[in-house]
């Protein structure tokens, strides 16, 4: 066994004193349960992860000092390809809508539409001019199959998706000929089938405490689903090194939940299991990205054919 092995597994034997990690393994991962555990975890990305900012993805590095800025990373990348004037841009799994509100203050000339699921209050948002917000669920947007976008993006939401093939076929109806799908995403590193039990165990444990499913989770078939849905000119970009900082941060906090017993216990009497088990991934996925090459956190950017 490796010293990253022998160290998830320590983990492992930690986390099972206080958490059923066979039941949670159980738990659904449809979009009722996803817009449950934002619902109750967004005071959990705002105060403990993002520090205020309404950030809930990962934070993109250039060293190895984590800078707050670097949570704008994904969006400003987005940003690269909006040139022009009157640009349609839709953000999927918008959340807290950062994303989209920094988008739409910079580039106050195109319009922005904000998808994300029922039951999170999320039209209750404040938005600019620019920026419409519609319940709904990225596996049927055929609301949209009128007016096409120019770009289509997602952070850290696709992988929620039960039907990863599903939603890139939608997305593909609803981009124009030559429009941008641009993904930021964790991924399994490899195919199940060339997985060991140990590895499926720990991703299948470290998805779940997010409400991410195990399912379908490989790299490759995303990149597979693109071709198929005419998308071409498919570039994947490995980031995880740029990830690294954020996940020595959730790291250290997650270190000192498990070293405190007593308030394991206090927290999981008066707190939804939705918000304490963010510990589990995040004392998790330092090993499962670094050292394991179980998970990787890629960008891709593909063009509508």
């Amino acid at each position: 066994m490796t010293f990253q092995e022998q160290e998830i597994f320590d983990r492992l034997q930690v986390i099972g004193a206080y958490y059923d990690l066979d039941s949670l393994l159980q738990d659904k991962t449809d979009q009722q349960a996803v817009a449950r555990y934002y619902r109750k975890s967004d005071f959990f990305y705002n105060l403990v992860h993002s520090r205020g900012g309404h950030y809930i993805h990962m934070g993109l590095s250039d060293g190895v000092i984590f800078h707050k800025e670097d949570f704008e990373k994904q969006a400003r990348f987005v940003g690269t390809f909006l040139t022009g004037t009157s640009m349609r841009v839709l953000e999927v799994g918008a959340g807290r809508l950062a994303n989209t509100r920094l988008l739409a203050k910079l580039f106050p000339q195109h319009q922005f539409t904000a998808l994300d699921l029922p039951n999170r209050n999320f039209l209750k948002n404040r938005v600019p001019a620019n920026v419409t917000l519609v319940e709904g669920d990225y596996n049927d947007l055929s609301a949209f199959k009128d007016k096409p976008f120019d770009v289509v993006f997602g952070v850290e939401t696709v992988c929620h998706a039960e039907s990863k093939d599903r939603v890139i076929g939608e997305i593909s109806k609803v981009l124009k000929p030559g429009g941008k799908l641009i993904l930021f995403d964790v991924y399994e590193a490899k195919p199940q089938e060339e997985m060991s039990d140990f590895e499926k165990r720990v991703s299948a444990i470290t998805l779940a405490a997010m409400r991410v499913t195990a399912k379908d989770q490989f790299i490759g078939n995303m990149t597979r689903y693109m071709d198929q849905h005419q998308f071409r000119d498919i570039d994947v970009t490995e980031m995880t090194q740029a990830i690294r900082p954020t996940l020595r941060n959730l790291d250290r906090v997650s270190c000192r939940y498990f070293a405190h017993p007593k308030l394991i216990k206090t927290l999981r009497k008066f707190i939804s299991l939705d918000v304490t088990m963010n510990s589990i991934a995040g004392w998790l996925m330092l090993y499962t990205f670094d050292g394991q090459n179980i998970h990787r956190y890629c960008r891709i950017v593909a063009t509508k054919a």
